[in-house]
């Protein structure tokens, strides 16, 4: 046999062989393995779900942290790093000066940590008018730093004004004002928050601790004729003479003031004398007529 032909039998015979176990390794041992990736791959993708829809998901997510994120940085609170009380004291202090005639005494009572963020609470206790204390109340809660009150008392007080005889009235208040603080990065950004001078709110104008009617009746600092304890001597046109309370004689005429009121109507028609008194709110008409069994002399007309 030819060296040519024996040799191409041979290549042909090999080539049989290598094809026949090639073959017998992918369809019998590699399809198997096939299937198996086959069916992992459906379970992921049934896991993960349509590739599609997962990219659009994750595009919407990316817009909403972006709008959070400018949402936040517009903030009108500013949370600092840390917090002091010669800090808050100042913040106070500059409170204060939009809130007249109000005493403040702040006292550090505790700090309290929660993760990498806390608070510090103060007690805050004074008097003063009610509307300086509610601008005092409307400042902490509009203004720049983030704080808040908790534990509000307030307590109405009458005290009284010697030099114009009248009755003041204030409140008397205690609070715990919590200063919050953060040392978290995405807190410590710098916020657009306007300064406390630059706060702007609604005041509030109705006083919930001034009653329309005062049960206590301002005394008589100016020693002014008590009608009520005094007698009608005589009555005649414009002019009327009255013996007050300390006995003393006293001319009235329409207008003057009394305590309490004054004259509202002379009637010598009538011998009366028409008085209108304010007593805590409530109007009172007093009437004093003239008597014929008094004994004091009666002054002539002029």
């Amino acid at each position: 046999m030819p060296y040519a032909v024996r040799n191409s039998i041979v290549l042909a015979v090999l080539l049989i062989l290598f094809s026949g176990a090639g073959g017998a390794y992918i369809y019998l041992h590699q399809e198997k393995k096939i299937e198996q990736i086959k069916k992992e791959r459906a379970a992921l993708q049934e896991e993960l779900g349509d590739v599609r829809d997962l990219y659009n998901r994750l595009a919407n997510v990316q817009r909403r942290v972006q709008t959070l994120t400018e949402a936040w940085r517009q903030r009108p609170k500013d949370i600092p790093r840390m917090e002091s009380a010669s800090a808050t004291n100042a913040y106070l202090n500059r409170i204060l000066a939009f809130c007249p005639e109000l005493d403040l005494n702040v006292l550090t009572q505790e700090k309290v940590e929660q993760d990498g963020c806390g608070y510090v609470r103060y007690h805050l206790s004074g008097q003063g008018p009610f509307f300086s204390l509610a601008r005092l109340i409307q400042y902490i809660e509009h203004g720049p730093k983030l704080m808040k009150l908790s534990n509000v008392d307030i307590r109405e007080v009458h005290t009284l004004d010697k030099e114009k005889g009248t009755i003041l009235h204030t409140v008397q208040f205690d609070a715990d004002l919590l200063a919050y603080y953060t040392e978290q990065a995405p807190f410590a950004d710098s916020s657009s928050a306007k300064p406390v001078e630059e706060v702007t709110f609604k005041p509030i104008v109705y006083n919930p601790f001034l009653s329309l009617v005062n049960p206590e009746i301002p005394p008589n600092v100016y020693d002014l004729p008590d009608v009520e304890k005094s007698t009608l001597l005589a009555v005649m046109k414009g002019r009327a003479f009255i013996n007050d309370q300390h006995n003393q004689l006293v001319m009235l005429t329409e207008g003057d003031e009394v305590y309490l009121g004054y004259v509202s109507k002379i009637m010598p028609e009538r011998r009366q004398v028409l008085f209108l008194l304010n007593k805590g709110g409530i109007v009172e008409r007093y009437i004093l007529t003239l008597r014929f069994q008094t004994n004091m002399p009666i002054p002539k007309n002029k």
